[in-house]
């Protein structure tokens, strides 16, 4: 029976797909885990190559938990996590996850931001953008370092957009970007396949969500003016240096107003 679910509905519907995750994973079900997450994926991150799983299959083929395993890992568990933005058909999810051997020594930490999304009758992981881990004893101000790089690129980005500036807004992005929409997931392999915002963009505020020393995940409220229309949208960004280049790696944004979602 389907019923019309509430903001707070939407809150607990992304904790639980991320819970699901994460609990598949300790599982060692690979079948499970795969079954949390919705396909095409992608794991935005600042090293390594970035892959898009085009299937379940093609996820369960490029996975081997022998490789986990005999790192030392028993299980992982969350350090946090927490909803931060609702829509209909999508929420975003911020999480660490930390993984630990049998007699508890923790063996890594990874922050991320999830982006949840409804299909097909099921809240599954459309998308995860991850940000490297800086432990506490670290310096703190290579974090801020890095905040105040990634501010002033999108700043830079939204005024280069609202002057309609395609060329300088490439020159922002990491490629290939990747677009995740409420059932898809968009690639540009480079700046002639970008599709950039139309209309013009205020920030109503803008916020790290978690800061490494490559990598920053970032939550940014606007407001787009379309034709005198005005649209509010809740966006979160994924910012990465990748060979010597900082630039917006991917984003996925929603409409805060939407409120309900039949299920």
């Amino acid at each position: 029976m389907s019923k019309d679910l509430e903001i707070s509905d939407l809150e607990t519907a992304g904790l639980q797909a991320v819970d699901r995750f994460l609990s598949t994973f300790n599982s060692r079900d690979i079948m499970a885990w795969a079954d949390s997450l919705h396909f095409p994926h992608v794991r935005p991150a600042h090293a390594g190559q970035i892959t898009v799983f085009e299937s379940m299959q093609h996820y369960v083929e490029a996975f081997n938990f022998d490789r986990v395993i005999a790192t030392g890992w028993d299980h992982s568990e969350w350090d946090y996590k927490h909803a931060l933005h609702f829509s209909s058909k999508k929420v975003h999810v911020a999480g660490q996850w930390s993984r630990y051997t049998t007699t508890g020594e923790k063996l890594l930490s990874t922050p991320i931001v999830y982006i949840v999304t409804y299909q097909q009758g099921q809240w599954g992981i459309q998308s995860r953008f991850s940000s490297d881990y800086v432990s506490d004893d670290m310096d703190n101000g290579i974090t801020t370092e890095m905040e105040t790089r990634c501010f002033a690129l999108i700043h830079d980005f939204i005024n280069r957009a609202n002057e309609g500036n395609h060329a300088a807004c490439a020159e922002l992005i990491n490629y290939p970007h990747f677009a995740i929409g409420k059932d898809k997931l968009d690639c540009s392999k480079d700046g002639s396949e970008l599709d950039l915002p139309s209309g013009h963009i205020t920030v109503n505020s803008l916020y790290a969500i978690q800061t490494g020393m490559h990598s920053m995940n970032a939550a940014l409220d606007i407001n787009l003016n379309i034709g005198g229309t005005h649209h509010q949208r809740h966006i979160v960004l994924n910012i990465s240096k990748r060979n010597n280049h900082l630039g917006i790696q991917a984003w996925s944004a929603l409409d805060p107003t939407v409120k309900q979602v039949t299920a």
